[in-house]
C-alpha cells in the first residue's frame, strides 16, 4: 500500500518511510521485511538510545536535580578512559537539551549511552521514570551487540523487548517512535540471521565518514564528486605501495628500553618464578597487533567463569619484550559484583600477577576497556553480553 502511495507521488515525497519500489523487489524470493533486516547502529546508536538519553536528563532538570547548565558542565567536566576517547560525545549544551537533539556520530551516541549512569551517578538513584527503561534497555543491547549468540538466550530477548514496549508506553508515550517496535522485532531476526552484528551498518558508515568529512574539508562546490574520487584513488595508492598493507602486523607506540631494576618488586618475582634471566627490556606505551590497540593501564578479559561466564579482567601493567616477542605483565582484578544501575562490574586489585601472551587475552572480547570510579569503586563496564 505504501509502495503505491510512493510511486504515485513520482517518488517526490516519502511515505511511512517508503521512497519507492526496491530494485530488488523483481528478485525471486525477494521479500521487502524479511529479506532486509533490520540495522542495530540506526536502531539503537541512532534511535532509540538518543531518546532515552534526553529523556533521562530531563527527568533531572523536571525533578530539580540539576539544571541544563549544570548538565552540560557535568558532561564537560568528565574524564573519558583512554579506550573510550575515540567515541568521545561531543559537548551537550543547553540548546540541545532545549531542542531535543543529541549531537554526534552513533559511536559517540553509543558511548555517551553506555556512560550516562557512570557520569550522573550522584542523581541516578532518583530518576524513577527512566531508571527502569534504561537498564531495560542496557540489557536489550548487552543481548543485540553481542557477537557471539546463543539460541537459549532468544525467549528472554523477546520478553525483554516486550517490556521495554510497555515501558516507554508507559512512561514516555510522548517520545515513542517506530524505531520502538523495531526493537521487538530482533529476536525473530536474529533467530533467523545469527548476530546482529554480523549485519550491521557500522562499518559501511565508518568508510562513508571519510567523504563526508572530506567533503566539508575540501571546500569545493563545483565537482565534489571528482575531488572525492581523486583523493581515494591518491589515499588507496599509498595505502597500496606500503608492503606492509596486506600483511597483519605488529606496531609499537611511545617505545623505550628499561633495566631489570626498574621493575617493582613483584615484577621481579614474576620473572624469577618464569626463569626469566633477561636484564634489559623493550617496553612501550601502545602496541597495534593483529588490528587491535593494548594500551597500558587497560583492561583486557582473560576468561569466562562458572556457568554465570562471569568475566575475568585483568589489569595491564606493563607491555615488555621478552625474548623477542611481545607479552604483557598483567593483575587480575576481582569481580565483587554487578551493579544494574550503572550496568557495571565492580572490581576490585588482587595484588596477583601474571605474564600472558596477547592471545590469551584477546579471543574473548578483542578491544580494551577501562575503569571508573564511582563512589570509591571501581567499575568496568561492559557493553556485550559475553561467551564462548
Amino acid at each position: 500500500m505504501y509502495v503505491q502511495q510512493a510511486v504515485k507521488s513520482f517518488n517526490t515525497k516519502p511515505v511511512a518511510g517508503v521512497v519507492g519500489e526496491s530494485p530488488l523487489s523483481h528478485l525471486i524470493g525477494f521479500h521487502p521485511i524479511k529479506s532486509l533486516p533490520n540495522d542495530l547502529m540506526h536502531d539503537f546508536a541512532e534511535g532509540v538510545c538518543p531518546l532515552i538519553i534526553l529523556a533521562m536528563l530531563k527527568e533531572a532538570s523536571a525533578k530539580r536535580l540539576m539544571t541544563y547548565n549544570q548538565i552540560e558542565q557535568k558532561m564537560n567536566t568528565f574524564n573519558y578512559g583512554m579506550n573510550d576517547q575515540s567515541n568521545k560525545p561531543p559537548k551537550i549544551r543547553a540548546k540541545h537539551l532545549t531542542n531535543n537533539r543529541i549531537i554526534g556520530s552513533a559511536s559517540q551516541k553509543l558511548c555517551l549511552f553506555k556512560l550516562i549512569p557512570i557520569i550522573f551517578d550522584d542523581v541516578i538513584d532518583q530518576l524513577t521514570n527512566t531508571l527502569d527503561i534504561y537498564t531495560c534497555l542496557r540489557e536489550i543491547i548487552s543481548y543485540t551487540y553481542s557477537t557471539k549468540f546463543r539460541k537459549s538466550w532468544l525467549p528472554y530477548l523477546d520478553s525483554l523487548t516486550t517490556r521495554f514496549q510497555s515501558l516507554m508506553v508507559h512512561h514516555l508515550p510522548q517520545v515513542v517512535i517506530s524505531k520502538v517496535h523495531f526493537v521487538t522485532e530482533y529476536s525473530k531476526l536474529i533467530g533467523a540471521n545469527g548476530p546482529a552484528t554480523h549485519f550491521w551498518c557500522m562499518r559501511f558508515e565508518g568508510k562513508h565518514l571519510y567523504f563526508k568529512q572530506l567533503a566539508i574539508r575540501s571546500l569545493n562546490f563545483k565537482n565534489p564528486a571528482f575531488t572525492l574520487i581523486k583523493r581515494l584513488q591518491l589515499r588507496q595508492c599509498l595505502m597500496l605501495s606500503n608492503k606492509n598493507y596486506y600483511n597483519i602486523f605488529t606496531e609499537t607506540i611511545s617505545l623505550e628500553t628499561i633495566n631489570y631494576s626498574q621493575l617493582s618488586i613483584p615484577v621481579q618475582r614474576l620473572f624469577k618464578q618464569n626463569d626469566i634471566n633477561q636484564t634489559i627490556f623493550d617496553e612501550c606505551k601502545i602496541i597495534h597487533y593483529k588490528n587491535v590497540v593494548i594500551m597500558k593501564q587497560s583492561v583486557f578479559i582473560e576468561k569466562l567463569l562458572y556457568v554465570e561466564e562471569e568475566p575475568r579482567f585483568v589489569y595491564i601493567l606493563h607491555l615488555l619484550s621478552i625474548q623477542n616477542t611481545w607479552k604483557a605483565v598483567v593483575e587480575q582484578l576481582q569481580v565483587v559484583g554487578f551493579n544494574e544501575k550503572i550496568w557495571s562490574y565492580e572490581v576490585k586489585f588482587r595484588g596477583t600477577l601474571d605474564l600472558l601472551d596477547f592471545d590469551k587475552f584477546l579471543c574473548i572480547l578483542p578491544h580494551g576497556l577501562d575503569i571508573y570510579y564511582v563512589r570509591g569503586s571501581a567499575y568496568v563496564n561492559v557493553l556485550p553480553r559475553l561467551t564462548i
